[in-house]
């Protein structure tokens, strides 16, 4: 704790010296100004900085792009208006004594420049465009078009990203790891939320009907948020609420193909029928007065499953309430509660019999099966109060809930004794300071705390206990100079410590460093460096248990960390004037150390989770869109290549992929109709865990993955009417590729969904 104290001390001692230009600025006067800025399009601009010299005062414009400046004697001024990315604008501007002036500002996009607002590379609302590091984003029109109802679906057509089973790899920062232990954190609205116990993605409970927007950091983003960030960083932004109330119904219904091998058929039945799947979502929008909206969305499901024992179905819901207290302070809060009644498929009983889980002997008359059945229920609560204490520094507090439970069921349907139920919270809070230093430089401070609270008797481990606590805090710092229009630099740290179990303490210090350079109007270059850590999931240390696969505990599992190097190249081009082009190049370097992957021991007959010595990412990506004007045609396409080495094996990492091909286009043929496609090619992978094939059959095929996606839109009425109704039809895997996205899982064959939606 020695380096907690001092980081602590040093924290204190460099805050004064920030803010203290501050005690300087005129305060008599009781004229104002405030008022709003938004782009070229009408929308609010969040993060442009204002700033009147002949008084040295300065605001910088909120969520919905208002600003307000107090205490301002009558005089004339002369107000400057900026923002990375769009045209400096200046405006004359004359005060009365006791006069608040209310303006309105438009800004212009630099020619070219991507006026794409994002907020997970720096904590705060900035250009794409100027951002120094490789992110890439998720509209809700994309979500909307491929009616994505999971998180994996919104996230497989992204440059770099793969989806394994229920992993998100970016980059190959994550291979196979049994479900537990994520190199890519989750963030909602950018507080984390990742499982308490296994450390990992929960993809379901999400509401993707009121998302604004999904940004994934695609380089180690520890700096900034903390362990489980070394692979970079999934931040899923929900929606504000609208100005004009709205109600928005989806039906949707679909099949799932038979397979076409009757070897497969021979030993369920099931295996002949089209296998049916349904849903429900809804969701209600509305800002009732000036200073209070809300939000309201939710989803309800059934799917037979495309194999033996794998229906789910369930139910979820969402809201946000928003109150804005007074011009400086305002609160919101997130909830959500879901029940799913999942069976779950874990391994198939070979490749003559991929659509029955297996039965597996794990030592002496023991067996393990390749099925469960449960309950799952989760609860999520993330208020977050947000004040601006004066012109130029805003404090943010967020807290966070996140409670899961998994109630198993036996083969009779009954739910087991409460022994064998798992329970895990995760809970904790953070404060961060925005601190609008001068015209150029903004800088971000924070402290957090968090603690995970686990209770299985699957955790048991070597200590015999059945309770984990995982307490953590952390410490940030980062600012961003923008030395001219064209150069700006950002540099952060973060100290983050944990207490991997009771008698064990790990602590991380996170540098950061990254740069943008505006090389033509064109032409952007971007550089980066930093260090990523991770702690190992609870479930990594602590899961000993043989029920459906041999795992035992390894309490001495240490930290992973990972220190990357990126550069990449952005180039915007406008052609004849009616197709905007971007394109994208990105070489990136990353060194890990104490890579934690299962591995199988002889002499225990079971896999353990360790520290690899040491591994090496390496690689680049190239992306290129090209999308109309008036924005009805998009055509995008991207090829990452990695070099992913096991340096103590001396071999490929395992699961990896070296070659990744997506490509995907919308068009509007007419007002009302659109047509899209998607396509996804991954090379086999060069290197797979032959041991998994010591207790399941055929675990080791892993053939490459071609998959083809197919849609149609038609809008039945238009903007028009009262109700805006269009219908959708999707084809999934359109040539029926037989393929697995992890080992011993048949992934989906041909399926086909309608959905109907209504707004109103």
């Amino acid at each position: 704790m020695k380096k907690l104290h001092f980081f602590t001390l040093l924290f204190l001692l460099f805050c004064p010296a920030i803010t203290k230009g501050f005690s300087v600025f005129p305060q008599s006067g009781n004229a104002a100004i405030e008022g709003v800025v938004r782009d070229a399009a009408g929308e609010p601009l969040p993060g442009v900085h204002i700033f009147i010299s002949e008084a040295g005062r300065g605001a910088v414009t909120g969520r919905e792009g208002t600003f307000r400046i107090a205490d301002l004697p009558a005089s004339n001024y002369r107000i400057r208006i900026s923002m990375v990315g769009f045209e400096t604008l200046h405006q004359e501007i004359s005060l009365q004594e006791g006069e608040t002036k209310r303006v309105g500002f438009t800004l212009s996009p630099i020619t070219l420049q991507s006026g794409e607002l994002v907020v997970t590379a720096s904590r705060r609302s900035q250009l794409i465009g100027k951002v120094s590091v490789s992110m890439s984003t998720v509209t809700p029109e994309e979500i909307r078009s491929r009616n994505a109802v999971s998180l994996n679906q919104a996230l497989e057509h992204v440059p770099g990203v793969q989806i394994l089973g229920n992993s998100v790899n970016i980059r190959g920062s994550s291979g196979f790891t049994y479900g537990v232990g994520s190199r890519v954190l989750l963030l909602v609205d950018g507080v984390p939320l990742m499982g308490p116990d296994q450390g990992g993605m929960d993809f379901d409970g999400l509401p993707l009907t009121q998302t604004r927007q999904i940004e994934v950091l695609k380089s180690p983003g520890s700096a900034l948020y903390g362990g489980g960030a070394l692979g970079g960083v999934v931040n899923l932004i929900t929606n504000d609420y609208a100005e004009i109330p709205e109600t928005t119904l989806r039906l949707i219904g679909g099949l799932y193909q038979p397979v076409r091998f009757g070897e497969w058929k021979q030993n369920w039945d099931g295996a002949s029928d089209y296998r049916p799947f349904s849903g429900l979502l809804f969701g209600r929008s509305q800002k009732v007065t000036q200073r209070f909206g809300y939000w309201f969305s939710g989803r309800l499901q059934h799917n037979e499953g495309y194999l033996q024992d794998n229906r789910t179905r369930g139910a979820e819901f969402y809201s946000k309430f928003g109150w804005e207290f007074s011009n400086s302070s305002e609160f919101s809060l997130y909830s959500s509660v879901r029940r799913n009644r999942n069976q779950q498929f874990l391994y198939w009983n070979g490749l003559a019999d991929v659509l029955r889980p297996g039965q597996i002997q794990t030592g002496g008359n023991e067996s393990a099966s390749g099925s469960n059945e449960g309950l799952s229920d989760r609860i999520t609560l993330l208020p977050v109060y947000t004040h601006q204490i004066n012109d130029a520094i805003r404090l943010t507090a967020r807290g966070r809930l996140f409670g899961v439970a998994f109630r198993p069921i036996d083969s009779e349907g009954n739910v087991r004794p409460s022994d064998k139920h798992n329970v895990g919270v995760r809970y904790g809070g953070e404060l961060q300071a925005d601190i609008y230093a001068t015209e150029q430089l903004f800088v971000t401070a924070g402290a957090t705390f968090d603690e995970n609270y686990i209770r299985a008797d699957v955790y048991i481990g070597t200590d015999s206990l059945t309770v984990r606590n995982q307490p953590e805090g952390s410490l940030f710092l980062q600012a961003e100079m923008e030395w001219t229009r064209r150069l700006t630099t950002t540099g952060g740290i973060r100290y983050d410590a944990y207490q991997v179990h009771t008698l064990s303490t790990a602590s991380q210090i996170s540098p950061k460093f990254s740069s943008s350079l505006l090389l033509t109007e064109q032409l952007i270059a971007r550089a980066s460096f930093g260090k990523g850590f991770r702690v190992p999931s609870v479930a990594e240390r602590f899961f000993s248990n043989s029920d459906f696969f041999p795992l035992e505990s390894n309490l001495g599992l240490k930290p992973e960390t990972s220190t990357g190097y990126e550069a990449g190249l952005t180039w915007l081009y406008l052609l004849a004037n009616r197709f905007s082009l971007k394109a994208e190049i990105t070489g990136f370097w990353n060194e890990y150390k104490n890579l934690v992957e299962p591995t199988f021991f002889q002499e225990s007959g079971s896999f353990r989770f360790i520290n690899l010595t040491s591994a090496r990412i390496r690689g680049a990506e190239m992306a290129l869109s090209l999308s109309s004007v008036d924005q009805r045609h998009h055509l995008n396409g991207a090829y990452t290549h990695l070099d992913a080495f096991d340096k103590m094996l001396n071999r490929p990492l395992a699961y990896r992929s070296s070659h990744l091909v997506q490509l995907s286009g919308r068009t509007g043929v007419t007002p009302k109709l659109e047509l899209g496609a998607d396509f996804r090619w991954s090379s086999a992978p060069e290197q797979v865990d032959t041991d998994f094939s010591l207790f399941v059959p055929d675990a080791e095929l892993f053939p490459a993955i071609y998959v083809t996606d197919l849609r149609v839109r038609y809008q039945i009425t238009s903007g028009n009417n009262a109700v805006n109704l269009n219908a959708s039809l999707l084809i999934r895997n359109l040539f029926d590729y037989y393929y697995v996205e992890r080992p011993a899982i048949f992934a989906p064959p041909r399926n086909a969904q309608i959905v109907f939606e209504a707004r109103f």
